[in-house]
């Protein structure tokens, strides 16, 4: 027997439902009204549509259900919880992995363990523990073990339905969302070639691979952060196009993130690139302790000997980091003299997991007005 007495737990489930709905929908609108999706590759952005519009239509569904006490609204709420746990026990599982590669990760982490794995996990299972209480079984209609059984018995043709359109959902999305083959970075062209100062500055990358529904996770990376707005143009061509313009003389290095692939090292220059020999400013003698760092390794020391016939003005060394399992940083900062006009810095890599790959560059500078630049130089912990 179906009461007519909504729990007061019930209605609370449903208010939460409906809000977490509009608020992924808010969230969604804001995302794209603003500059930030112009950094986001269409792989992302394809991800956080489908699964933005999945989880409203499923909340609202859930909301409306736990309003009325619809018999299949507290079975699709039960197994929106167990595959929420799921997913959480697996994230969970991962991200200690990830930690595991790390010497010493300390209790930094600790507070962001509680918050995004444990806490949720806690409130699933509560909420899971709730659903199952008689009372709120019985507004359901699930008032008895039996109930359920007769459910199937009376439904068997409704219950092969929705199986067959769930098998056939499953075939599209492991169709669409599996990866074609491996990703790789066939070419990288930009244009202009020599660009001018105030020139719209466009790199274009064939990259094969990635699935049909989502193409492939392609990125920019300048400076140790994600660069440029990126575009597909078509199944393996895709543009990023930099946001801003470059002053004459301006120089940057940059990289193509596809999947966990990594383009080699790109440079671009705009106008005229000063380069005069004149003081002889020359930076020899780049040595990395160790060579092969590890994940114990705390940092990486970069040494090098920079001369010119005039002052030394700045040396700075300049890096960007590409995690195994995505993300990505950088930093930037000033070599110190240590006599024998020897210069040194160091990058940190206590945290930094195993797979992590390093590029880094030194820039001289002297009081003449001269640049000089070392090649890129690369390891992976």
């Amino acid at each position: 027997m179906i009461i007519s007495k909504r729990p007061l737990g019930v209605t609370i489930l449903a208010i939460l439902a409906f809000i977490g709905a509009i608020a992924g929908v808010c969230n969604l609108i804001v995302l794209l009204s603003n500059d930030m999706y112009l950094h986001m590759t269409s792989y992302f952005l394809r991800i956080i549509w489908i699964r933005s519009i999945i989880m409203a239509i499923l909340l609202l569904s859930l909301a409306y259900g736990f309003l009325k006490g619809l018999r299949w609204s507290w079975f699709l709420g039960m197994i929106m919880l167990v595959i929420g746990i799921i997913l959480q026990v697996r994230g969970t599982l991962i991200f200690f992995g990830t930690l595991s590669s790390y010497p010493s990760p300390g209790e930094i982490f600790m507070p962001y363990i509680i918050v995004a794995y444990i806490v949720p996990l806690v409130i699933y299972g509560l909420i899971l523990f709730y659903l199952t209480k008689p009372h709120v079984k019985t507004y359901f209609g699930i008032g008895q073990p039996g109930d359920i059984t007769s459910i199937v018995k009376d439904s068997k043709r409704t219950i092969v339905f929705i199986v067959a359109v769930l098998v056939i959902i499953a075939g599209i999305c492991i169709w669409g969302f599996t990866p074609s083959g491996d990703i790789n970075i066939i070419s990288v062209s930009q244009t202009p070639e020599n660009p001018q100062p105030g020139d719209t500055i466009t790199v274009i990358a064939e990259i094969s691979g990635g699935s049909p529904f989502l193409g492939v996770s392609a990125s920019l990376h300048s400076s140790g952060r994600m660069d440029g707005t990126v575009t597909s143009i078509d199944n393996n061509k895709y543009s990023f196009t930099f946001s801003y313009l470059f002053e004459d003389g301006t120089e940057k290095w940059y990289v193509i993130r596809a999947g966990d692939k990594i383009s080699e090292v790109y440079i671009l220059q705009v106008g005229h690139v000063e380069r005069s020999n004149i003081t002889s400013l020359a930076i020899t003698d780049v040595i990395q302790t160790p060579e092969k760092p590890t994940t114990a390794t705390s940092s990486v020391e970069i040494s090098a000997k920079v001369t010119s016939n005039v002052t030394i003005s700045e040396v700075t060394l300049e890096h960007m980091r590409f995690y195994k399992h995505g993300g990505s940083g950088g930093g930037y900062g000033t070599m110190q003299p240590h006599g024998n006009d020897t210069y040194e810095d160091s990058i940190h890599s206590q945290y930094y997991e195993s797979g992590t790959q390093i590029f880094y560059r030194i820039t001289a500078k002297d009081e003449s007005g001269n640049t000089a630049v070392t090649p890129v130089y690369t390891f992976t912990l």
